[in-house]
């Protein structure tokens, strides 16, 4: 269990759009990387550890991020805390501030994002490599998350750094 917050907005923290956006573009380095280690192809991934190991660590990185966004941005706004990761992507489609579709499709992601996490299986590096499409949602997850940041400035106005 992640948390136990109350339905209560009263409750919820501020979100912190410096936070969220420092998370976005930490998103950016790991999207760039695992592209270019998916460009050189399947082969060239299954072929060399050293690449499959950062695609683990980035892939990780970049599904965690959407999940730690999800969390902050639903604590912001006073909803339920969420039982897992997955729930939180999934929670955030629900409140609107993400299409359902990449709420399931990212939800996915932080599943496999466990499964590296914690190594609950062998990995399959060839199952990893075909996976990685998932990546591309993010850029639109991005995109979403940085309107509703627009969409929910408080009147004064975010206090960013």
């Amino acid at each position: 269990m992640l948390g136990s917050r109350s339905d209560c907005a009263s409750d919820a923290l501020p979100v912190d759009p410096v936070v969220v956006r420092r998370k976005l573009r930490a998103m950016e380095r790991s999207l760039r990387i695992l592209r270019m280690l998916r460009s050189r192809g399947r082969d060239a991934f299954l072929s060399d550890e050293v690449v499959q190991d950062r695609a683990e660590r980035h892939a990780q990185l970049l599904a965690q991020a959407c999940a730690d966004i999800a969390l902050h941005i639903l604590a912001g706004t006073g909803s339920a805390a969420p039982e897992t990761y997955a729930e939180a992507l999934s929670a955030l489609a629900g409140a609107g501030v993400i299409p359902p579709f990449l709420g399931a499709r990212l939800a996915d992601a932080v599943r496999l994002r466990n499964i590296l996490v914690h190594g609950y299986l062998d990995i399959d590096h060839g199952r990893l490599f075909d996976e990685l499409d998932w990546i591309e949602s993010t850029e639109e997850f991005a995109a979403a998350i940085e309107h509703w940041l627009d969409q929910n400035r408080d009147p004064g106005g975010f206090a960013e750094a």
